[in-house]
């Protein structure tokens, strides 16, 4: 594997070293996608003896209603991309479950969220998440058009992909402003077509990733081209 990735590295200092400076364990939220992908490959081969595993607090950012063995299933393909392969506690690994029904598992771990990660202005606060931008400009399974999402009271809800009809399970956007520190990571030439067009930004949300852009500060973009 190339690992000339120096976006992707730096995001990965930032996060050591706020793991680090943490006390106690350090609640982080990952997406799914080739950036994820380039990441966790990052993490496993690269940094595995340096990032301090036994204080992470696993979550996810979003999931495809699809069985952990699917090729869709961002939980599976973390788990063989990476947590097969480093000594993480499965008690400290926090799946959606993406077998279950979407309006039923947002539910779920919603609560599990409320129960497990600490509270800031009455939302789970991460300590990080970790967001993709799709081409179509939807982030955290939250697509063009699905503008209650953006404050839907729940940390999680369900959501269907416009394009294909299938079902996921989002972060909404309360509790993804509400982390710490929030960051996009993209990987690829594809993302160049959406950046340009975010880039204009548009007098509305027609871009989901442009609402957080928007409405966070020191919301930073690493990309790797």
């Amino acid at each position: 594997m190339n690992y000339n990735y120096p976006q992707a590295r730096e995001l990965t200092e930032i996060l050591i070293n706020a793991v680090k400076e943490k006390d106690g364990f350090f609640y982080l939220a990952v997406s799914g996608g080739n950036g994820a992908s380039v990441l966790f490959k990052l993490w496993r081969d690269i940094y595995s003896a340096l990032i301090p595993w036994e204080k992470i607090e696993l979550f996810w950012v979003d999931e495809r209603c699809v069985p952990a063995d699917h090729p869709e299933s961002n939980f599976g393909n973390a788990k063989r991309e990476l947590l097969d392969q480093v000594f993480v506690l499965e008690s400290r690994i926090h799946r959606i479950v993406g077998e279950n029904d979407n309006v039923l598992e947002a539910s779920r771990y919603s609560k599990l969220v409320y129960e497990l990660v600490p509270q800031y202005n009455s939302l789970p606060q991460f300590d990080m998440v970790i967001l993709g931008i799709g081409e179509d400009g939807h982030t955290s399974s939250i697509f063009p058009g699905q503008d209650h999402l953006l404050t839907y009271p729940e940390p999680y809800a369900p959501s269907v992909n416009p394009s294909s009809g299938q079902k996921r399970v989002a972060m909404t956007a309360p509790t993804i402003l509400n982390a710490s520190e929030l960051v996009f990571y993209l990987y690829g030439e594809s993302k160049k077509a959406i950046i340009e067009k975010i880039s204009v930004k548009p007098d509305n949300y027609s871009f989901p990733a442009l609402f957080f852009l928007e409405n966070r500060l020191n919301c930073r973009i690493f990309w790797d081209k």
